[in-house]
């Protein structure tokens, strides 16, 4: 079960946070401030932190820097949440090393969605293994029942993002049919195949735009986007800032070019 961990100094807030995570198999835990969001976080090792901006004494921007820093946690995603929704209070979130950042208010969909992709980008390496077939045989079988499936099509996701596979063909190759897989991913992760591969070109597109030194242009055409203004856009839709405001925002600019 994927293990969650909210910090957030307002009990309302947290209140609201796990009414719309009752019904999805999630361990919750939950802390009131920074220090001890690090210290749950070490200890319990969570798959995912949803993490509040303003909070006394340690704010979250503080907080997820100490995290990134600390061997142990440095892996952990973490997704802000705040009421600041300028541009440069995003930059400064995806600077102090988060992965997303919602806007309060915010929406039982956008939680969901936003929580979906980041768990499940997150324990697709260690899921894809207990997958891994010798002779035909599944070494290991998943926990839960679709699992099997809902894993071979992430699979093929991944190994054709740069030019994705129809839905037609993507379930045929998994072994189903169009129904069963779209209400599979809409049950695991709260939407379509291809809403869920959209989030995860370009989750995929920041990591790369933080991580190497391709250009926008090489970064959309790796994540499948012929048109470098068609993924500007979206880029711009998700993130709220351009590819290349992201990557000024992180103290980089090895771009030329949009």
């Amino acid at each position: 079960m994927p293990q969650l961990l909210i910090c957030d100094d307002e009990p309302d807030s947290i209140a609201l946070l796990v009414s719309y995570l009752a019904e999805q198999d999630i361990d919750i835990r939950v802390a009131l401030e920074g220090v001890d969001a690090i210290n749950k976080a070490v200890s319990g090792q969570p798959d995912l932190i949803l993490l509040d901006v303003t909070m006394p004494g340690l704010d979250g921007y503080a907080t997820c820097e100490r995290l990134k820093a600390n061997p142990a946690t440095a892996a952990i995603p973490v997704i802000f949440l705040s009421g600041r929704d300028g541009v440069e209070d995003r930059l400064r979130g995806f600077a102090a090393g988060c992965s997303d950042y919602i806007t309060k208010p915010f929406s039982a969909r956008e939680v969901l969605a936003r929580i979906g992709v980041h768990l499940h980008a997150k324990q697709q390496v260690d899921e894809l293994r207990k997958l891994v077939t010798i002779r035909g045989e599944w070494l290991r079988k998943p926990d839960r029942p679709g699992d099997q499936l809902f894993y071979r099509a992430l699979s093929l996701l991944e190994e054709n993002l740069a030019c994705p596979l129809s839905l037609p063909e993507l379930a045929h190759r998994a072994g189903t049919n169009e129904r069963k897989l779209t209400a599979l991913f809409r049950s695991l992760v709260g939407m379509t195949v291809f809403d869920f591969l959209g989030e995860r070109r370009l989750e995929l597109a920041r990591q790369l735009l933080e991580e190497s030194n391709l250009q926008v242009r090489q970064i959309a055409e790796r994540v499948g986007y012929q048109n470098p203004g068609d993924f500007t856009r979206a880029f711009r839709r998700r993130y709220e800032v351009t590819p290349r405001d992201y990557r000024r925002g992180l103290g980089i600019d090895n771009d030329h070019q949009e």
